[in-house]
């Protein structure tokens, strides 16, 4: 399946995670890594209790930098993240 394929679908589909009130522990961050090689592309949400529309960034940063991922696309308090870095394919 293309790249753009797997953008699309993960786009689309449900959130593979949600971060909670517990914030970027060691456990999520591990979770994520985890879905990521397995996926290669997963889609995050953050509930409001978490992020704020001046902090989601920072915090898809952080995550990204930390599971030594890509961020693809913030939407809201919806991310995605890549384990490559696909945007030149999009």
């Amino acid at each position: 399946m293309s790249y753009q394929k797997e953008f699309k679908k993960a786009l689309l589909s449900q959130p593979h995670c949600i971060l909670g009130k517990h914030g970027l522990s060691n456990e999520f961050i591990s979770h994520v890594t985890k879905l990521l090689k397995r996926y290669k592309i997963i889609k995050i949400k953050a509930l409001k209790s978490v992020a704020t529309k001046s902090n989601i960034k920072e915090m898809a940063h952080k995550i990204s930098k930390l599971t030594n991922s890509y961020l693809l696309d913030i939407r809201g308090r919806i991310f995605i993240l890549s384990l490559f870095d696909i945007r030149k394919f999009i």
